[in-house]
């Protein structure tokens, strides 16, 4: 007999402690294999240059006024520069309010405004997407703080293109 009566094999070992390591190894093994089996990123582009437009909005004009083109952004608390400022352009800031029917209208926020900043990148493209300084990866409608030497501010990504005006 095998097994005997307390649930030990020959003896010694228990089924449940068996069937604990079979299932810790295939936990193991189904991780590494999901892991392992990724293709590769495949880099369509390395060390080009791309721009991210963010929208900053509200902003008082003196901020805006604290911006210049030629200006050196960073993402807040990081040492390498994120972008250059290639662009910027102002609107009325507008801000979304519900009557009391329920629908929503739009309204022109006093003294604020919304900002669209285009900074020129230097970064990777890959079929994974566009990356800064190699590992930070961005996307459209992603949130961030920027900084540069006058002004910080929480920026939301609006677009990436690899030309100016796209």
């Amino acid at each position: 007999m095998i097994i005997d009566r307390q649930g030990r094999v020959a003896g010694k070992v228990s089924l449940i402690d068996i069937a604990l390591v079979l299932i810790v190894l295939g936990l193991i093994i189904g991780y590494g294999y999901r892991n392992l089996s990724r293709t590769a990123v495949q880099i369509v582009a390395s060390n080009t240059k791309f721009y991210v437009t963010f929208i900053v909005e509200p902003i008082r004009n003196f901020s805006i006024e604290a911006i210049n083109k030629g200006d050196i952004f960073f993402k807040q608390y990081e040492q390498q520069p994120f972008g250059v400022v290639a662009d910027l352009r102002q609107e009325p800031a507008r801000e979304i309010i519900k009557h009391p029917d329920g629908h929503p209208s739009y309204v022109v926020m006093e003294q604020k405004f919304s900002l669209y900043l285009t900074l020129e990148c230097t970064g990777n493209i890959s079929d994974a997407g566009y990356f800064v300084n190699g590992n930070l990866q961005v996307s459209e409608g992603g949130d961030m703080q920027i900084q540069s030497n006058k002004v910080l501010c929480n920026a939301r990504i609006d677009k990436i293109s690899t030309s100016m005006g796209g």
